[in-house]
C-alpha cells in the first residue's frame, strides 16, 4: 500500500517546488520593479532640479542669490 501513495507524494513535492519557484521569482520581480520605479522618480526629480539650477542661475529668480543678498545686507 505504501507504493500506491508514492505518486501523490511526488506530485505534491513537485507542486510545492514549482509554487516556491514562482513565488520567489515574482517576489524578486516586484522588488526590482519597485526599485527601478523609485530610481526613475529620483532621477527625474534630480534632472528637474539641475534644469532649474541652470535656467535660473544668476537671475532674479535664483533662490541662492536671494539668500546671499539677504545675508550680505545684514
Amino acid at each position: 500500500m505504501a507504493a500506491a501513495s508514492e505518486p501523490g507524494r511526488i506530485r505534491r513535492s513537485c507542486d510545492v517546488g514549482v509554487g516556491g519557484f514562482i513565488l520567489v521569482t515574482l517576489g524578486c520581480w516586484f522588488h526590482c520593479r519597485y526599485n527601478y520605479a523609485k530610481q526613475r522618480i529620483q532621477e527625474r526629480i534630480a534632472r528637474e532640479g539641475i534644469k532649474n539650477k541652470i535656467l535660473y542661475e544668476s537671475t532674479h529668480l535664483d533662490p541662492e542669490r536671494k539668500q546671499t543678498n539677504s545675508n550680505s545686507s545684514n
